[in-house]
């Protein structure tokens, strides 16, 4: 049987990249004042990124989620660079794929984003 949990193995820079992803797509896509079902989806991603938040820290680099956020995380990510791409003028193209694998179990540390940063800036 397939696990109903992801485990999302980050450091510092790379949690506060997805909180802020995920936090800044909940505030945009499911505003304050619509549907019910669009709060609920809202409250959702920003307990999501508390929880992720609160749970990868120095000493702990881990932590498990359900599997039903992946879409919404993935979602949150495609917002976040968009934005930063259209803001920039750049691409970011190995920051996403940096980010789903972390999606699909593949830890990710300060070292592996800071070369994706530099190969998305080298074109």
């Amino acid at each position: 049987m397939a696990s109903r949990r992801i485990v999302l193995r980050c450091d510092i820079p790379a949690r506060d990249i997805l909180c802020t992803a995920i936090r800044e797509y909940a505030h945009a896509a499911y505003p304050e004042g619509g549907s019910e079902c669009a709060q609920v989806a809202r409250y959702t991603l920003l307990e999501l990124a508390a929880e992720i938040s609160d749970g990868i820290s120095e000493e702990k680099v881990s932590v498990e989620t359900s599997k039903r956020s992946k879409p919404m995380i993935k979602a949150a990510l495609e917002y976040y660079f968009d934005r930063q791409d259209n803001a920039c003028g750049t691409s970011s193209m190995h920051q996403r794929e940096l980010f789903i694998s972390l999606l699909n179990g593949v830890p990710v540390t300060r070292v592996e984003l800071e070369a994706s940063v530099t190969a998305d800036k080298a074109g």
